[in-house]
């Protein structure tokens, strides 16, 4: 709905459904080039990763490789190194 000088508003409020779902607190996804400098390995260690089924999951948009951030956090939580005290 456009405010009064005809710029459409921002809808705030999650649809039903939405907030169960996580779909309201949406950002932007990663590139493969954004994941290597996130992760700091060559560009061609996440293709390779994405090739063998390795790394974090990807998803195909169009012919590029995406990522979703709270995947990314996940899979290199689970990389974690379980150190014996």
């Amino acid at each position: 709905m456009p405010n009064r000088s005809g710029v459409p508003m921002r809808r705030t409020t999650a649809r039903a459904g939405e907030a169960a779902s996580g779909a309201g607190d949406r950002c932007p996804l990663m590139s493969a080039e954004e994941l290597a400098d996130f992760l700091g390995v060559p560009l061609n260690t996440v293709y390779i990763w994405n090739h063998r089924h390795q790394g974090p999951r990807a998803h195909k948009v169009g012919r590029y490789l995406r990522y979703r951030w709270t995947e990314v956090e996940a899979w290199l939580e689970a990389q974690a190194v379980n150190r014996a005290t």
